[in-house]
Order: C-alpha cells, then structure tokens, then sequence
C-alpha cells in the first residue's frame, strides 16, 4: 500500500487545468478579455518554470522568488487553481529555504504543461471554428478587412483568426505578402497584441 506522502494531490489530474468559467467571472463576464489574458499566459509563461528552476539552481533565490510569486499570480488570474497551488508551495519552500525543491519545482513543471497543453488545443479549436466557403461574406475591400481585423485584435475576439483566413488576398493586396504572414502567424499564435502592434506601425 502506498504510504499518504508517495500518493498524487487529489486535484493534480482531475478535471480541467484552466476554469474558464471562474475566470471570465473574474473578469466580470467578460469572455473576449478573457481569451486575451489567455493569450498572453500563452505566449508569455510557457518557459516560465525552466527560468525559476534556472535561477534556484544557480543560487539567485530572489529572482527565483519574484518568478515563481509572478507565475502564481498569472495562474490565479486565469484561474489555473492546481498551477496555481503548487507555485504557492514551491514560493514556500524557497522561502524557507527547505524541503525537496527540485521536486516540487518538477511537479510546477508537470502543472504548467497541463495548463499549456489546454491552451494549445483551445487555440487550436478556435483556429478551426471558421465558416464553411459558402457561407463567408467577402471583405468589401481592403480597408474595410483591415479595419476589422484591426477592432478584433483589440477586442481580443477570436474571431479575428477567422478573419485572417477568409480576407486573406484582401489583406495580403494591403500589406504586402510578408507583413501579412508575419502578421498571419503572430494571430495564429493568439498572438493578438504583437498583430495589432504590427499593423499599427505597418499603417500608421
């Protein structure tokens, strides 16, 4: 029988990393910043536990700290509650400056990569959510897609995936092939930030 310390947390694999109902109602309800704070956890926490184990194992216990509390507090906005539990217990420990660190760094890992994994498949899914070709309304022009594209980046709505797809001569004649596929694959990303940053200093 396995002794109580070997066994798994209960909520280590059960039920979903991310509780996206609990962080749009953080949010007040509101979705489309949601998936934007998505985005960006995404995109900007995806080696953040390489660089806490990196700073501990070089004995740089503050920056270790400042990254693991930084994450937890990421977690907690998106409401990632195990990722979120296990970088609070890694943040005691190097408080504390005892315990089995590496451990519990390898299980921030474990909950991080769960976290990613549910993020990569929803950006997925989100990516594939496009209308059939029969039922697309062309761009009327130009301008008008990219104006578009350009209000749901800063909406952080989803649907500017789809957009992209579905105007891409209309915007490719606008930008020139490689903005728009620098641009293409920044939302593709979800990346939604770097594509409207990108369009505003490419139409400024």
């Amino acid at each position: 029988m396995d002794s109580p310390d070997r066994r798994p947390p209960p909520d280590a694999n059960d039920g979903p990393a991310v509780n996206h109902a609990g962080g749009v109602a953080r949010l007040m309800g509101d979705g489309s910043l949601f998936g934007r704070v998505l985005a960006r956890f995404r995109n900007e926490y995806r080696q953040a536990a390489d660089g806490i184990r990196a700073a501990h194992d070089q004995g740089e216990t503050a920056l270790a700290l400042r990254l693991v509390h930084t994450l937890k507090g990421a977690a907690a906005m998106i409401e990632a509650v195990p990722l979120r539990r296990q970088a609070d217990v890694v943040e005691r420990m190097l408080h504390a400056g005892t315990g089995d660190v590496h451990g519990s760094l390898a299980r921030l890992q474990d909950e991080l990569e769960r976290v990613l994994r549910e993020l990569d498949v929803l950006a997925t899914t989100l990516s594939e959510r496009r209308p059939a070709a029969s039922t697309r309304r062309p761009a009327r022009d130009d301008h008008d897609a990219l104006a578009r594209l350009m209000t749901l980046l800063d909406e952080g709505n989803g649907e500017a995936v789809d957009l992209v797809r579905e105007a891409g001569d209309a915007l490719t004649a606008q930008l020139g092939e490689y903005d728009y596929r620098q641009m293409a694959d920044l939302v593709e990303a979800f990346d939604f930030d770097g594509a409207l940053a990108l369009l505003r200093a490419r139409t400024g």
